[in-house]
């Protein structure tokens, strides 16, 4: 025998019954997979939406146990549909300006400072030149630099020292 009855007083009533009856297990039981309580109130929307599209085949005995599977289909249904969203929803919450044209003019500029560098690196007197590149460019100590060219390490920190000071200079008033 049906739970609800064929007259739609009794329907509503019934639908009411279940209603406040079960929305307390059901919250429970979509609240232990689904996390945010206004996804958590849709599946429960979606399980009563449901449960009212089928009372004509809810009895006493089956009602219980028909609950519980719709509740584990929403579920199922709701993980499936996130599934195919995320990119979607955060592609809306996305604002992408267009920089391009900085980000080309600060390429351009840094190539500029650069292309300066080198130009003033070969101003250096030779051996100046060829300590700083050893040292900042190829990445050799101080104290190999000094063993290499025979040198004292004071002399190659001063030397180091002096180009940096000449780069700055010159990259400053160009």
């Amino acid at each position: 025998m049906p739970l609800f009855s064929h007259h739609p007083n009794n329907s509503d009533f019934m639908f009411h019954t279940i209603y406040d009856t079960y929305w307390n297990r059901i919250f429970a039981i979509v609240s232990r997979k689904v996390k945010d309580r206004d996804d958590i109130l849709d599946i429960m929307q979606n399980i009563f939406f449901h449960l009212w599209i089928y009372r004509k085949s809810l009895t006493q005995k089956n009602s219980e146990s028909i609950i519980i599977k719709t509740c584990s289909q929403e579920i199922s249904n709701y993980f499936s549909q996130q599934k195919k969203l995320p990119y979607t929803s955060e592609i809306e919450n996305v604002q992408l300006s267009d920089d391009s044209e900085e980000q080309l003019q600060t390429i351009l500029e840094e190539e500029e400072q650069l292309e300066l560098l080198k130009i003033n690196i070969e101003l250096l007197p030779t051996r100046r030149q060829k300590i700083l590149t050893m040292n900042k460019i190829e990445g050799i100590t101080q104290e190999n630099i000094a063993n290499n060219l025979n040198l004292s390490p004071t002399a190659i920190k001063k030397q180091i020292s002096k180009a940096i000071a000449f780069l700055r200079e010159r990259q400053n008033n160009s």
